[in-house]
């Protein structure tokens, strides 16, 4: 079983062994949950570009600057009708 110490100034290293086994990457955000018991659950958070392209969907989006495009020509034509 990997053992790590804590620092003086409060930290810690997960052991290269469990990085492996968890998959976890460097920079990798941790959660930690104290127990009654004085064991600890940490857990990996999730990372934001993790989740890229998981939730598929129907609508195409034809790309930014075709919806800038888009976008900007329906606030001209709404601008100018606001004006008559």
């Amino acid at each position: 079983m990997p053992i790590s110490k804590i620092t003086d100034k409060g930290q810690t290293t997960v052991p290269l062994e469990i990085r492996e086994k968890l998959r976890w990457k460097r920079r990798q955000r941790l959660i930690w949950e104290p127990k009654k018991d004085g064991s600890a659950v940490v857990r990996a958070v999730p990372d934001v570009m993790d989740l890229a392209g998981s939730l598929k969907s129907d609508v195409h989006f034809p790309g930014v600057r075709e919806e800038t495009a888009a976008a900007t020509s329906a606030w001209v034509s709404e601008s100018k009708g606001a004006r008559r």
